[in-house]
C-alpha cells in the first residue's frame, strides 16, 4: 500500500545494507509543499472562534493574535 507498507525481498533489504528505515522501501509524498498555510489558517479562523467562544480560551486568542491572525469573537 503506497505510504504505508511495503513487502520488500531480502535481496532489496541485502542491497540496501540491511537498513529497515520505512523510508528506503515506502516513497511518501511530502504534503506540506502542496499546503497554503495562509489560507489553512484563514479557513480555520471561524471554527476556532467557535470553539474558543465555548471554551473562553482567551490565552490562546492573544496568541492567535501575535501570530498575525487574530480571531474576532
Amino acid at each position: 500500500m503506497p505510504e504505508f507498507c511495503y513487502s520488500a525481498t531480502k535481496k532489496e533489504i541485502a542491497e540496501k545494507g540491511y537498513n529497515l528505515v520505512p523510508g528506503r522501501y515506502i516513497e511518501f509524498e511530502n504534503r506540506d509543499e502542496t499546503l497554503d498555510f495562509d489560507t489553512t489558517m484563514k479557513n480555520l479562523q471561524s471554527e476556532l472562534a467557535d470553539l474558543l467562544n465555548k471554551e473562553k480560551k482567551l490565552a490562546l486568542l492573544s496568541v492567535f493574535k501575535n501570530l498575525g491572525y487574530q480571531i474576532n469573537l
